[in-house]
């Protein structure tokens, strides 16, 4: 498979080379703020059915493309992919986000932990790669990408989502054995599944560490970081003479960024609260860094948007390695309009810098 990319800026940018502009995507840019989403959304009957379903997921994947002019395209999936696959009963009740029936709760649970086959079980998330890859036909480039051992533990052992964390720290702080064991199977996991989706046509991949910002200091580096490390070591970084450049975002993980740069990933994905700038002195040329506008500023008006993606490019300033983002993923009660005018001014006040 090898379309000729039309537009390879946010690829170049990963990869600290020049560009004329600063690219762009978004987090959960196919999503629930594009009423087209929402119209295939009904039609598929309900979201794993959306994720399930190569040809939908395709279809989303596309939505906000056909939209604005983004510079790359995000596999439409969800990071529980990996533990449904493990045999933990992935389900999701209306307004409640998802839930695992079968959580881990027990040393036998955990002990009898497996890593998925990846050729068999998530079979309909590499056909959508193919899939998405082959529909774009050289647009721009397809990121793949899973969340990190730490989130997807966290979401095994509470059996969804949760406030205070209180189980998976239970856990991590009684039985430090047990919680390795799980995420070290589901390490393994994540390198098959990532390396996948690359052998299926993604050309960059990206690991959502969603949790890893309310663990302390120490427990950070030994039961996330250390884990994402390994990933980073397992991935295949090279396909038909191509580089696949790799992101790790840490939501709340400014204070170890260069905790996260030392793992030799390409690219640091960045939440709100880290000023890009300080940012960019601390880990120097080491690696790109993405981000990092505040979803939040997009309920604004088009010329407050545009002043504080000013701020952003600015705190930033000269050179490459800048793949502008938002710090997390996009609300779903945005304004389509307002993130017009945000990729707009995205590509107008970047060019200075570059």
């Amino acid at each position: 498979m090898n379309f000729k990319l039309k537009n390879d800026a946010f690829l170049r940018a990963l990869l600290r080379q020049p560009t004329e502009y600063t690219p762009l995507w978004m987090m959960r840019q196919a999503g629930r703020f594009l009423p087209e989403y929402r119209e295939t959304r009904k039609r598929a009957g309900s979201f794993l059915g959306l994720c399930k379903s190569p040809d939908f997921a395709t279809e989303v994947t596309m939505q906000p493309l056909d939209r604005y002019p983004l510079d790359a395209a995000i596999l439409f999936s969800d990071i529980l992919t990996v533990p449904d696959a493990m045999g933990l009963g992935l389900y999701f009740s209306d307004g409640e986000g998802p839930k695992f029936e079968r959580p881990l709760r027990d040393e036998a649970s955990i002990m009898a932990l497996r890593a998925p086959d990846v050729e068999r079980d998530l079979r309909y998330v590499t056909d959508a790669v193919s899939q998405i890859r082959k529909t774009l036909d050289g647009r721009v480039p397809l990121i793949g990408f899973s969340g990190s051992p730490f989130t997807l533990s966290c979401y095994m052992v509470e059996g969804g989502s949760s406030d205070d964390y209180a189980k998976v720290k239970t856990l991590m702080y009684s039985e430090p054995k047990l919680m390795h064991h799980i995420l070290e199977v589901t390490a393994g996991a994540v390198i098959a599944y990532l390396n996948a989706q690359i052998e299926a046509g993604a050309q960059a991949v990206m690991i959502f560490d969603s949790w890893g910002g309310m663990l302390s200091h120490s427990a950070y580096h030994e039961f996330s970081l250390a884990y994402m490390q390994r990933i980073v070591d397992g991935l295949i970084k090279e396909k038909d003479g191509v580089r696949i450049p790799n992101i790790i975002f840490t939501k709340g993980g400014g204070l170890w960024i260069e905790g996260i740069a030392n793992t030799g990933c390409d690219a640091i994905g960045l939440d709100w609260t880290m000023d890009i700038g300080v940012a960019r002195q601390k880990v120097g040329s080491r690696v790109a860094l993405q981000g990092n506008l505040d979803p939040a500023v997009l309920f604004a008006s088009p010329d407050a948007i545009r002043s504080e993606v000013e701020k952003v490019l600015g705190s930033y300033g000269f050179g490459s390695g800048h793949v502008f983002n938002l710090g997390h993923g996009i609300s779903q009660h945005t304004n389509p309009d307002n993130v017009a005018a945000m990729v707009t001014a995205v590509h107008e006040l970047s060019r200075k810098y570059h």
